[in-house]
């Protein structure tokens, strides 16, 4: 059936007329809402597997009466009508939630079809594709062997390593794999194009190439194919076993990037990371760590010697990357969207498999290998799960300045970065609530611009000078002064075409009653300022008073307020406005702990 735009009240109110008692579901929607794009595929998918009911969808920024009149203030929102009334809503992008709703409706309304076809089977050649990717749920096991990991480590300075990566009996995740790529990629491993010949130590052609059968000893070492040449000096046959076991490969030592990726990730392993193997459907892979200092995961490419630099092969290579799914020992994630940033081009390149069955396939391989998990890493893997989709959401977090420098300054002492050449001019800054804060069930932050200081109300300790300070993300924005006028704000820089302004409070494991977001803004002429509160599953953009609420969010990883000044002249669009003399916050988060 597909899902309907609808761009006027009179066609709304037509629509709902001409439903009777079938149950219409109407997505509330905005372009700048991450949720809204990561929720859409499924809508579509939902609108064919209940053909009973009606599926709508209205962009509250162009049809504002329609949002008006409903009240929709965070997005997505749902809204279920039959016989022209509301008679559910939910807010957030849950897919889960939004299909037993539908379902659930469409039994109690009595317009349920007769069984369909189960949505989630695969089809003979979805089947197919998807077979392609099963072999590496075993292949990371691998990295798990104790033996295997005993012998990587006997080849790593680990020690060395360990000395230098930890400050104050805190181990950094991140330097500590960056130091073992490092190693890894100068001293351990080399790149193969085409073999030396054995015989007479000469370079072989790409030319000679053909494809063999491997040996027993071969396969017994993983080998599924084997690459032979011959060499144009001696005549002699050369063979390019393309090995598969991560111990074999720290005997030959060399490969290209699949031998690379995976000897690497037993290195990781060993040196006690929790270790992702990436696959680009592509033709390349890489791995992933947990950096606990960061808590998310970060890239790396041992080929590239590269960290943390996600749209290195999209932006760097001009790949046009489809599907990415990362392996771990206890489960498996989608991550297509760590490493594109245009989402709408990607979206419409995933047609391999349909995003029901795609999402169900995921969904079983990761029930089979979390069956016998305990209940807490059952628990952990989840937390990560609902973090890693909230990161999934803003494609902005994707983007690194010199991002093999940037990272890992989130611990460590400014001398400690500063020797490595680590310490950058402007670090991110997640904003953490306090024990006192926590203690009195209020985290509320504050900046003035006229001040140009952070207060923290429920602890003062903590108020800061000078609005960088605060910041997670800063781009093309500075403070003006205006002394004539009286007057200061924050803009973008004189010729910039946007300024980017992005706060982030750590909310993780603390139960949250009620959010409120405050970010005043004057403009005139052209000017334009989009200011977005995004809190678990759902984003509010904030109206012309900046001032919004964000409702039903019990736990989430964090709060990200994102602030665009862009249109006519720099000083067009302003952000926290205030007097000299008498001047007030522009700025006020505040969440209240239940």
């Amino acid at each position: 059936m597909g899902v309907r735009a609808v761009y006027s009240l009179s066609e709304f109110q037509n629509i709902l007329k001409e439903a009777g008692k079938r149950l219409v579901v109407v997505d509330f929607h905005a372009v700048w809402c991450g949720p809204c794009k990561m929720i859409a595929p499924v809508m579509e998918e939902l609108s064919n597997e209940f053909t009973a009911a009606i599926f709508l969808k209205v962009d509250v920024d162009q049809v504002r009466d329609i949002a008006g009149t409903y009240q929709i203030r965070a997005m997505p929102t749902f809204v279920f009508i039959s016989e022209q009334g509301e008679i559910d809503r939910m807010q957030g992008a849950s897919p889960g939630g939004l299909r037993t709703k539908i379902q659930n409706w469409v039994n109690y309304l009595g317009t349920a079809e007769p069984a369909v076809k189960n949505p989630k089977a695969a089809n003979a050649a979805e089947k197919s594709w998807l077979q392609q990717f099963v072999r590496y749920t075993d292949q990371v096991q691998l990295y798990e062997d104790e033996i295997s990991q005993t012998l990587a480590r006997s080849l790593i300075p680990l020690e060395d390593y360990l000395a230098k990566v930890t400050v104050d009996g805190k181990k950094s995740d991140f330097q500590l794999a960056k130091m073992l790529m490092n190693w890894f990629h100068d001293d351990f491993f080399s790149w193969t194009d085409t073999p030396i010949c054995g015989s007479c130590n000469k370079q072989t052609s790409a030319g000679t190439r053909s494809n063999g059968l491997p040996t027993d000893e071969e396969a017994a070492n993983g080998a599924g194919r084997v690459e032979v040449y011959r060499c144009l000096n001696c005549n002699k046959e050369v063979r390019f076993p393309r090995y598969n076991n991560p111990i074999k490969l720290l005997e030959t030592r060399n490969g290209r990037c699949g031998e690379w990726a995976n000897c690497f990730a037993l290195f990781c392993r060993a040196v006690g990371l929790e270790t992702r193997f990436v696959v680009d459907n592509a033709d390349h892979v890489w791995v992933e760590i947990w950096a606990r200092e960061l808590r998310r995961w970060v890239h790396c490419d041992p080929c590239e010697d590269i960290i943390d630099v996600p749209l290195l092969y999209e932006k760097g290579w001009n790949k046009q990357l489809v599907y990415v799914l990362a392996f771990a020992k206890d489960h498996i994630m989608d991550v297509t969207w760590r490493y594109t940033f245009n989402r709408q081009v990607t979206s419409k390149k995933r047609n391999k498999c349909r995003p029901l069955v795609f999402i169900n396939f995921l969904n079983k391989l990761n029930d089979r290998l979390q069956k016998s998990l305990p209940g807490d890493r059952k628990k952990v893997l989840h937390d990560r799960y609902i973090s890693e989709l909230i990161e999934f959401i803003w494609p902005w977090n994707n983007l690194r300045k010199n991002s093999t420098e940037n990272q890992g300054r989130s611990s460590g002492s400014e001398k400690w970065k500063t020797e490595r050449g680590e310490a950058g001019s402007l670090p991110p800054i997640t904003i953490k609530p306090t024990k006192k804060e926590i203690e009195s069930k209020v985290f509320e932050i504050t900046y003035d611009a006229s001040k140009d200081e952070y207060t923290r109300p429920k602890d003062p300790d903590y108020a800061t000078k000078h609005w960088q300070s605060q910041v997670f993300e800063v781009e093309n924005v500075f403070r003006k002064i205006e002394k004539d006028w009286k007057k200061a704000y924050l803009a973008r820089n004189e010729g910039a075409e946007k300024g980017v302004l992005v706060w982030k409070v750590d909310l993780a494991g603390l139960k949250i009653k009620e959010i409120s977001v405050k970010a005043t803004s004057f403009k005139t002429g052209s000017g334009s300022i989009l200011a977005v509160a995004c809190c678990g599953m759902q984003c509010v953009r904030l109206p012309g008073d900046g001032t919004a609420r964000i409702d039903n969010v019990e736990e989430a990883e964090y709060l990200e307020l994102r602030v665009e000044l862009s249109g006519g002249n720099w000083q067009h669009a302003q952000a926290f406005r205030t007097d000299l003399s008498e001047s007030e916050p522009g700025l006020r988060i505040r969440v209240e702990l239940a």
